[in-house]
């Protein structure tokens, strides 16, 4: 029987940035708050910022004047932040996105003369991904503070436990009590109401005190510290005795827990955190609200981590340093998107007109940041070529964003002058006369014009005004031989080449077929896939899936089945060679109080291609219901595997008992990162999704949802969680009325391996980051090629590549998804002059030399390592 000896009161205030109020007003409590800190510091323990460091930017957006003040408490540990930037929802962001959190997050704290405390702080997060206790460990955290997503009868009866992580690292876990981090607030400093406090402390805490210490926050939703705290503990001390009450920093009691657990029998577990039903609601409801939101934060961390990043890193030169400051910035812009009240779309409406902005500016600025390194690849100088029109010769960039070289499909971008736009007083006079669009076409390159358009462009110099032009553009596909890994190549518009392009797309009426996969649609728009190379034929491959939601912004509540929409017609709308395509119109049969809602499906099949792509675009008019799209899989009984963070994860479906049901009911969708697979013992099929975060996996289908329509941020009257998990408001703007969007490629594979998982991984980065190319017309020179980062390795998964914090310096990132060591290796083309390597932590710190033979770098990896490499 565990007894408890010390318990360490932490005082704090958990700082939910935006929620049933928006940044900037929680920005006022929070300044009063930290001012009183100032005013009259802790004289004992600490006082801890939530484990966030956003807190300290905003303080000092307001109070720059104090930024000494902040900076002296820091350094003497009486106040505490970090290493977090922003408290995040842990399994919607990617891996490398929760590694930025964590990176900006301490810089934060040290560009105050500040260190965070070496502890994980997770205190309200809806789950927590299977790499975590990886990330604590490689960023020098020993313990995690959790509470939501662990507990319960499934759960060891102990508050502290050894996590393992995927990737081989053990962090020590404090788990919370059933009332989490507000169990200890507001704590009474007369000694009778001290008593009953006691009593319901050590009913709670004692139970479970493995290494007889435990913590107690003092704190809760946006307090301050308590005025009283002083003789509130002097009265827990004296009715605790002889248990020790210790004011303490969150650092100073983890130290103490983890000692405890040294000497103690301290149970293991491993895996993912989806599970405290009965413990505490979970809240896994959250993955489909505002779901387009979802799609368009993936999009950018995708644009970012995988074609902007590398680019730069890659770039280097003189403006290296400058374009690392801006790449921060892109993400500090971005992490603003990732709390969990805030990507989880559990607020007010004004916190997700916010969200919107900043996703679509850290996009924004990403876009400029490549664009920028690409032209730094290719040597072209904007300042001459603004003054050189004359000499311009187009063509077109492009770029493989993917660590291996391939060929095959490109998508393109192209475009050509057709008029001269003067602005300014008198250019009514001054515009130019329109030229005739010219022939599209790009030297080598066999293309397939898919559509045309016109806007103006404007190329940009340093040192003058831009200048404007009216251009055509066309979108198109081409095929190319391989380019390398990271490679850029430049292609001057002329004429296309004749080259043979192997299985070429042949359309019929209604159907696609390019020799390996054929698609035929009905006319009440049943679609059939057949794979010619694996004999199988899935009937009713795509359907479209309604349901009467009547939850809240935390859980689904779903009841009768609704219409679904109704096919109105079919066309192909692209003959091939290189894509063909097949649109589906559907739309309601009834129309809502704002008119009917729509959908369009577009079937797409590349040349060569195993893979069927399917874009959706619809217009939502209804209120409170859910529309999915579910894939059939032909396969019954199958195990389901799922991209994570860094990992792929297999989940089962979850059962528990009526008791804990009664608190809040299991939801059985999940978070869906990019692909999610089925597999029996003899064969296999994955998804592929840009973005949306929420599916299910039913007895023979993936069920992905589009839209999810709600208007309240909470209800007390679901079945499926009596009582409200927040404060009630309306949010009209979550019925997400207007349009929506998703991309999807599904593929048949055979029975589960590490080479089919290998062959996933290479089908998903074909479908989310494609071979790309768009015209540079102010292009001056000649046909290049640059760049180049290739990683080899079987089992070896690319995770980033980007400027390192050290100047000088490029991290270069990848996970070893197998079960056994491997050996692989990064060749660094575009890195000339590389002199040296070093393996490092997840934080950039170094841990061991590597060698650097004529470009490459070779390296061991361990079981499911997520592996960092620093080179100069």
């Amino acid at each position: 029987m565990t007894t408890l000896t010390e318990l360490y009161v932490v005082s704090h205030t958990h700082w939910d940035r935006e929620w049933y109020h928006t940044d900037a007003e929680f920005r006022q409590r929070l300044v009063q708050l930290v001012d009183e800190l100032l005013e009259t510091p802790p004289v004992s323990g600490s006082f801890l910022l939530d484990g966030q460091s956003i807190l300290l930017d905003d303080y000092l957006t307001v109070r720059p004047e104090r930024a000494a003040e902040l900076a002296a408490l820091l350094r003497d540990g009486r106040l505490e932040a970090g290493p977090w930037y922003v408290l995040p929802d842990e399994l919607i962001p990617s891996g490398e996105a929760l590694v930025r959190n964590l990176m900006i997050g301490r810089s934060t704290v040290r560009r105050v003369r500040g260190e965070p405390p070496a502890v994980l702080y997770c205190p309200d997060s809806f789950g927590h991904p299977a790499a975590l206790p990886d990330l604590a460990a490689g960023f020098g955290c020993a313990m995690l503070v959790l509470w939501r997503g662990f507990g319960g009868s499934r759960a060891p009866r102990s508050d502290v436990v050894w996590w393992h992580g995927a990737g081989g690292a053990s962090v020590l876990v404090y788990h919370l009590p059933q009332d989490g981090y507000e169990f200890g607030s507001s704590l009474p400093a007369n000694l009778e109401d001290a008593r009953r406090r006691w009593a319901c402390i050590t009913d709670a805490l004692a139970p479970r005190a493995t290494t007889g210490r435990g913590i107690l926050l003092n704190g809760a939703d946006h307090h301050a510290r308590q005025r009283d705290l002083p003789l509130a503990l002097e009265s827990l001390a004296r009715v605790a005795s002889p248990v020790r009450i210790v004011s303490a920093s969150l650092a100073d009691a983890a130290r103490a827990l983890h000692n405890g657990a040294a000497a103690s029998d301290v149970p293991h577990i491993r895996g993912e955190l989806r599970d405290s039903y009965g413990y505490t609601w979970t809240l896994q409801g959250t993955l489909a609200t505002r779901a387009h939101q979802k799609r368009n934060n993936a999009r950018a961390e995708r644009t970012l981590i995988r074609d902007t990043e590398p680019w730069v890193a890659l770039a280097g030169g003189d403006g290296a340093s400058a374009a690392r400051a801006l790449l921060a910035t892109t993400w500090r812009t971005l992490l603003t998107a990732h709390p969990h009240d805030t990507l989880c779309g559990t607020s007010v409406d004004a916190v997700g007109i916010a969200f919107d902005q900043r996703v679509a500016s850290a996009e924004r600025q990403a876009h400029a940041l490549r664009r920028t390194a690409l032209e730094t690849l290719i040597s072209h100088d904007a300042e001459l070529a603004r003054h050189r029109q004359s000499d311009w010769r187009p063509a077109v960039v492009l770029r493989n964003p993917v660590a291996r070289a391939r060929g095959g499909v490109v998508e393109l971008r192209l475009c050509a002058t057709i008029a001269d736009v003067a602005v300014g007083p008198g250019s009514a006079t001054r515009q130019g006369v329109r030229r005739r669009v010219p022939a599209w076409g790009i030297d080598g390159i066999p293309l397939q014009v898919l559509a045309r358009s016109e806007e103006i462009a404007l190329t940009e110099s340093p040192r003058a005004y831009p200048d404007a032009d009216r251009v055509a553009v066309a979108q198109a596909v081409g095929w190319v031989s391989p380019l390398g890994g990271y490679a850029v190549e430049t292609r001057f518009h002329g004429v296309p080449a004749s080259v043979t392009i192997p299985n070429p797309v042949v359309s019929g009426e209604a159907s696609l077929d390019n020799g390996r996969v054929r698609v035929d649609v009905s006319a009440d728009g049943s679609v059939t896939l057949i794979d010619h190379e694996m004999r199988r034929t899935i009937r009713n491959v795509i359907a479209l899936e309604r349901a009467r939601d009547v939850g809240d912004s935390y859980t689904p509540a779903i009841r009768e089945t609704l219409a679904a929409p109704v096919a109105r017609r079919v066309r192909v709308t692209q003959k091939g060679p290189i894509r063909g395509e097949i649109v589906i119109d559907f739309q309601q049969a009834q129309a809502g109080r704002r008119g009917r809602s729509s959908c369009r499906l577009k079937l797409q099949l590349d040349a060569d291609a195993r893979s069927l792509r399917v874009c959706v675009d619809g217009e939502n008019r209804d209120r409170d219901h859910r529309l999915r799209i579910c894939f059939a899989t032909d396969l019954e009984d199958a195990a389901t595997v799922a991209d994570a963070a860094f990992h792929s994860v297999t989940r089962e479906h979850l059962e528990i008992p009526e008791i804990d049901a009664a608190v809040e009911h299991v939801v059985p969708t999940a978070p869906l990162h990019r692909w999610v697979a089925r597999f029996t013992s003899r064969q296999g099929v994955a998804l592929a999704s840009d973005g949306l975060a929420e599916y299910e996996s039913t007895a023979n289908s993936i069920c992905v949802t589009l839209v999810r329509s709600i208007g309240e941020l909470s209800r007390a009257d679901l079945q499926e969680r009596p009582g409200h998990a927040g404060w009630p408001a309306p949010i009209p703007g979550a019925q997400c009325p207007g349009p929506y969007a998703a991309r999807f490629a599904l593929t048949l594979f055979g029975a589960d391996s590490p080479d089919v998982r290998d062959a996933i991984e290479r089908f998903a980065e074909d479908a989310l980051v494609p071979l790309s190319g768009e015209t540079l017309r102010s292009n001056l020179l000649p046909p290049i090629r640059a760049g180049g980062l290739e990683l080899s390795g079987n089992g070896v998964a690319f995770s980033a590549a980007a400027p390192a914090e050290q100047d000088g310096w490029i991290m270069l990132r990848c996970v070893n998804r197998r079960d056994e060591a491997v050996r692989g290796a990064w060749r660094l083309a575009g890195i000339p002059n590389c002199t040296e390597a070093v393996k490092a932590r997840l934080d950039e710190t170094p841990i061991a030399a590597l060698t650097v033979a004529d470009g490459i770098v070779q390296f061991d990896a361990e079981p499911l390592e997520i592996v960092t490499i620093l080179v100069r």
